[in-house]
């Protein structure tokens, strides 16, 4: 059997909901040189019925049942070890691909040489598919590595890259793309974007990036500053790093600024209002009035109809 030109990773865990509109959004791509590696990661839903029954379907598709929940980073490792594309490209089970997202990332890679890894634009969608707002990335290789050594701006579910034997550093169990990322770019590796909506990204309650939304910031304060060690010493201390600091964290409890902000901040993407008002006056408690919490906080009595115009500028 020759060795397909794309291998495309993703991992499941009680992804039911959408897995159909995503996998079939795979197997609908104008580009047909693929595989398709999926780690269900002991989903307790109807997730697996659905993957095997596309596996029995298209002989592309490719099936890691893990024989405990292991988690995404872990899982997406799983999925890269046994990769035969040239390139790996990522996607989340309740993302949706554009029809020419592997074409376009494909040629772009080809004939881009320098470039190890390539990300995209997102319509953002709620639960329903209904687009919430576009996010358009920026593009230029500066000043992407001039925002990634601040903050992450590349897309997880968007990505294609080289495999070239690249994977995740598994104490990362969130924010694992940023310090991905980092680690290319520390070791001379180049990133870059392109501008089109390749994938609709779903903004869901159950997604890692608001439902854990403070300890993700803190992985990802965790990754900047390993990579500035890296800079400086041609090292970092991530053999010595304990995530567990982090992961025991009881967040409700928690008056960190940090973490606050972020709670406040993904509730008010994810329409918990209450809860909004409930971190912005402890928020308001600890560290006063101003920044943060005022916004959030008046913002929480407006109208669905005023939040989501103001969402639309907030988040896109």
């Amino acid at each position: 059997m020759s060795e397909p030109e794309i291998s495309v990773v993703m991992s499941v865990y009680n992804g039911e909901k959408h897995l159909d509109e995503c996998i079939g959004s795979i197997l609908g791509q104008s580009f047909r040189d693929f595989e398709l590696i999926i780690v269900n990661d002991c989903s307790m839903d109807g997730s697996l019925k659905i993957i095997e029954r596309y596996e029995k379907s298209d002989h592309r598709i490719k099936v890691i049942n893990n024989p405990e929940n292991l988690g995404l980073t872990k899982s997406l490792n799983i999925g890269i070890k046994i990769s035969r594309g040239k390139y790996i490209a990522r996607i989340d089970a309740d993302d949706i691909c554009s029809p020419d997202r592997f074409e376009i990332q494909y040629q772009f890679l080809e004939k881009q040489k320098h470039i190890f890894l390539a990300g995209s634009g997102t319509d953002k969608i709620d639960e329903s598919g209904n687009t919430v707002s576009r996010h358009r990335p920026i593009v230029e290789e500066k000043e992407i590595e001039k925002e990634l050594s601040l903050h992450n701006c590349v897309s997880h579910p968007t990505i294609m890259f080289r495999n070239e034997g690249f994977t995740y550093r598994e104490k990362f169990v969130y924010a694992q793309d940023y310090d991905f990322y980092l680690i290319l770019l520390s070791g001379g590796k180049k990133i870059s974007n392109i501008p089109e909506p390749l994938v609709k990204y779903r903004i869901s309650p159950c997604a890692i990036s608001w439902s854990k939304k403070a300890k993700q910031d803190l992985f990802a304060l965790k990754a900047n500053e390993f990579y500035q060690q890296r800079l400086k010493n041609g090292s970092d201390q991530y053999g010595s790093f304990n995530p567990g600091e982090i992961l025991h964290i009881e967040i409700e409890e928690s008056t960190d600024r940090l973490v606050l902000k972020s709670e406040i901040e993904a509730s008010f993407k994810l329409n918990d209002f209450k809860r909004v008002r409930k971190l912005c006056r402890t928020y308001c408690i600890h560290y006063g009035f101003v920044n943060c919490g005022s916004c959030y906080y008046v913002l929480s009595f407006a109208g669905e109809r005023v939040i989501n115009k103001v969402r639309l500028i907030l988040f896109s």
